[in-house]
């Protein structure tokens, strides 16, 4: 009698790749940079325009000065479900910031796995991208949907299917309603669209368009969606009635008006300097590369390549032709530059010998804790809240990471094995990227990527003007000039903007005001400050900056003095 013999049971487990672990410490790493205290410091005066203009459309009034984009509109919902606070201004930012991180795992195919890796590590720490994810400026939300959209595009002329077409659609569409940096990249995708096929015989493109043409369901989906998007435009996401007015266009278009502001030419590149030159220089390189690529082998180059080559032209020559300049602007460009970057160490790892590499591993993993170690407590001595044993193993770990350093680029460069310059830059950008990142994120240094900020001060204000309500009575009239530095810190005291103070108890206004009447109290508040050098490229200067976060010239304040009428 034949009897079968019993089959093994086979354990079924989870099986996870340690690129996906490294892309979850990434986006981990990334919230905790965007989301860790982002109601602590107080909100710039923009952002508090920006948010009183939000509180007032929640309450029905709709401000002359309210924009309508997607981010304000957005805030002012949440306003009216949970309330109005400073932390709720920036959470949308925050969230978004940490979902462009996320997003770019979808662009391995396109810019290969270890490229998004390096562009997606470059956007998590760029000081800027920080800076401008916990802000809710006006460009607070269209890095992700230009992400959106490029991620969503090349996926769709690789495999035309309608859940590709769909978020490439809305993100078309949306990119006019939320602010400049969405806007030009769907600009740089639609001139892509148009001149790859022809110019560039790409089948791909070709395929992808007829598929579009072919399918009722799409290019109705599409009109449907466009219209959605006039409708928005023309009610502003449903928060006010007005003519077509296209938020994100208009604030594109408005950066090349006439006439100039007051910044020097140097403006956006002593930002890129100061706050993130290490993605500048290592787009700058694979931008060289690939254009070298290109002109000796076309063929070679893939639609994605020249996309970003065409991106990065876009982006450079807006910057250099606007009138209005604005620290936010330089994320047009630090996108593509962060995806090159990518693309250039995705074309030297291909061709670098890991067999080699492999053995120095150990050394490797020494220098880069020591490497960080001396970021981490740099950051805090630049504060000046490091002790003492703080700064002799600051010492130390310079020393040690130094020493390391050395005796590998002295046997590699013998061996021939790995480049000096390369690694004595990626030390040097480990740093500067630790420390820069953590006195954007959680210190209350100066950042002249910043314009003005609120001080703690506007808050004491806010309890003194309440306090003199309730004790002198009538009414409390603040200056109507005042309204962007003091509408967000006054908005439930009771108090008016501009007009009459024949009726005034107290006034609020500058310094130097002396209203008829009344009589100025000795204390004056500083309610905003900000700052910005005043020779931009001053590099002994700069460095003393970037290590104590100091300014080395005059910051520019807003002071308010409180007037009480004498009878």
């Amino acid at each position: 009698m034949h009897t079968e013999a019993p089959k093994a049971e086979v354990a079924r487990g989870l099986t996870v790749s340690v690129e996906a672990l490294v892309w979850a410490g990434l986006v981990a790493a990334a919230g905790a940079l965007r989301l860790l205290h982002i109601g602590s410091p107080p909100l710039t005066v923009d952002e508090g325009q920006r948010a009183f203009d939000a509180t007032r459309v929640a309450g029905g009034d709709v401000p002359p000065t309210w924009w309508g984009d997607l981010a304000e509109a957005a805030t002012s919902y949440l306003f009216r479900v949970f309330g109005e606070t400073d932390l709720l201004e920036r959470l949308l930012p925050a969230l978004a910031g940490v979902a462009l991180i996320g997003l770019l795992w979808l662009a391995r195919p396109y810019a290969g796995r270890i490229g998004a890796l390096v562009a997606a590590a470059l956007l998590a720490f760029s000081p800027l991208f920080v800076l401008y994810s916990r802000s809710a400026t006006a460009f607070s939300l269209g890095s992700l949907l230009a992400i959106v959209v490029v991620v969503s595009l090349f996926g769709y002329l690789h495999n035309p299917r309608s859940a590709l077409a769909f978020p490439l659609i809305v993100g078309l569409a949306l990119a006019a309603l939320t602010d400049a940096v969405a806007t030009l990249a769907a600009l740089a995708v639609v001139v892509f669209v148009v001149f790859e096929g022809p110019f560039f015989s790409n089948a791909e493109v070709r395929q992808a368009w007829r598929a579009f043409r072919r399918s009722p369901l799409r290019w109705v989906t599409a009109l449907i969606v466009l219209s959605a998007a006039i409708q928005f435009g023309i009610t502003r996401f449903g928060t006010s009635l007005e003519g077509l007015d296209l938020p994100g266009l208009r604030l594109f278009w408005e950066m090349f008006e006439t006439p100039r502001d007051s910044r020097p030419p140097e403006y956006h590149l002593a930002l890129l300097l100061a706050y993130d030159w290490p993605v500048l220089l290592g787009g700058t390189a694979g931008f060289i590369f690939l254009v070298m690529r290109f002109l000796r082998q076309r063929r070679e180059s893939t639609a994605f390549e020249r996309f970003l080559l065409l991106w990065t032209l876009a982006a450079s020559l807006a910057l250099a032709l606007v009138t209005r300049r604005e620290a936010g602007q330089l994320l047009m460009l630090l996108l593509p530059l962060a995806l090159l970057a990518g693309r250039l160490v995705e074309e030297l790892a291909g061709r670098a010998d890991w067999a080699a590499a492999g053995r120095w591993w150990p050394t490797g993993v020494a220098i880069a804790a020591a490497t960080g170690a001396a970021a981490v407590l740099m950051t805090e001595w630049s504060s000046g809240s490091a002790d003492r044993a703080e700064r002799l193993t600051l010492i130390a770990s310079v020393a040690v990471g130094l020493a390391l350093a050395v005796i590998v680029l002295a046997r590699a460069w013998r061996a021939g094995a790995i480049p000096v310059v390369a690694v004595l830059v990626a030390l040097a950008v480990t740093v500067f990227v630790v420390h820069s990142t953590f006195a954007v994120a959680f210190s209350n240094g100066a950042e002249f990527a910043v314009d003005l900020r609120l001080t703690p001060r506007a808050a004491q204000l806010r309890a003194t003007v309440d306090k003199l309500a309730r004790e002198r009575g009538g009414t409390i009239v603040v200056d109507a000039d005042l309204s962007d530095e003091l509408g967000w810190t006054l908005r439930d005291s009771p108090v008016v903007f501009g007009g009459p103070t024949d009726r005034a108890s107290a006034v609020v206004s500058r310094p130097d005001a002396n209203p008829a009447g009344f009589v100025a109290r000795d204390e004056t508040w500083r309610m905003a400050e900000g700052w910005y050098p005043d020779e931009v490229l001053a590099p002994r200067r700069l460095w003393r900056w970037l290590l104590y976060r100091e300014p080395y010239s005059d910051v520019n304040a807003v002071d308010v003095r409180i007037f009480v009428r004498t009878i």
